[in-house]
């Protein structure tokens, strides 16, 4: 009897597991039912922004009016934007450039570049640190092989069939999906695609007599995230000095930031994590301003130093 009643839980378990996934499934289809509905601009906004839509905005974008949308596309852009008190939208820019050079790069898989795994990838992360190829695999007779280094992760891919069509590793299309979501890893560069060393966005400026205000967007590719339960979470310090040009320090400051989020919450944070640091010295004159960011407790990943003025 007790083996019966084993046996039924075990399917009352299997049943509702199903009905998960089919309820899945079917929210899925309505999705992309609803997508097809939309304008022939619609849908292409859509297509051009998936690899960095979330699903509650892609969800939203369908769901209201046709004349709410111009708005909803400028806040997308605008809440990934790291200034937006300027007219330009380097986070904007840089998401299109990298789609325009993966069209180039790997236009010879029969489809547009960018939506090739290499592709997505490239507008993802960026262009790696180190690309490897071998034409003919690690030895003679093997499928052709690229390796991709971002700092000390290699991302693999493999054209299995020779047919010019590389897929990725499973490994690492696994880490790249969980870096994707935790990282949201569109390494913006501040100006333009040629940088590809770690950067962050630094503008100090005058707050009153003695007094300035530092506001800092660092990039999630500085970050490491970890995952707790439902949250993303990762810790940042900020450490800025202000010294005279004899080098006598007049000021210095150090905070620690934590950061925790939901995952649903991540395609807001995409721009990156904006910092505001008062400085305030009750001296007037040129200075030289050091801020260095780094991960806590790990080494230091960005610094930057600029002359400035205090009134």
């Amino acid at each position: 009897m007790a083996s019966k009643r084993v046996r039924t839980s075990r399917n009352a378990a299997k049943v509702a597991v199903l009905l998960l996934i089919m309820t899945a499934v079917s929210a899925c289809s309505n999705l992309r039912r609803m997508e097809k509905q939309l304008s022939p601009g619609d849908r292409e906004f859509v297509a051009q922004v998936r690899y960095i839509i979330n699903r509650a905005e892609r969800k939203r974008y369908v769901s209201i009016p046709p004349e709410e949308r111009p708005a909803f596309r400028r806040d997308f852009w605008k809440r990934r934007d790291p200034s937006p008190e300027t007219d330009r939208n380097e986070y904007r820019e840089a998401y299109y450039q990298r789609v325009a050079m993966a069209n180039r790069l790997f236009r010879s898989e029969g489809r547009e570049g960018w939506l090739t795994e290499r592709g997505r990838v490239f507008v993802l992360l960026g262009e790696p640190d180190r690309r490897d190829v071998y034409p003919t695999g690690y030895s003679f007779y093997e499928p052709p092989v690229e390796v991709w280094h971002y700092g000390f992760f290699p991302i693999i891919f493999v054209d299995r069939f020779k047919q010019g069509k590389y897929e990725m590793m499973q490994a690492n299309a696994y880490y790249l999906n969980a870096l994707t979501k935790a990282q949201i890893v569109l390494n913006l560069p501040q100006e333009g695609l040629a940088q590809t060393e770690m950067d962050f966005i630094l503008k100090p400026k005058a707050a009153g007599k003695g007094k300035l205000n530092l506001h800092m967007v660092v990039p999630y590719k500085l970050l490491i995230f970890s995952k707790a339960g439902e949250y993303y979470k990762a810790g940042l310090v900020v450490e800025a000095t202000l010294k005279k040009e004899d080098e006598t320090e007049v000021w210095t400051g150090k905070k620690s930031y934590s950061l925790s989020v939901k995952e649903e919450q991540l395609g807001d944070l995409a721009a990156g994590y904006k910092i505001d640091m008062a400085a305030d010295t009750d001296l007037a004159g040129t200075f030289i301003l050091t801020v260095r960011v780094s991960n806590r407790e790990e080494e230091k990943v960005a610094e930057k130093s600029m002359k400035i003025r205090i009134r």
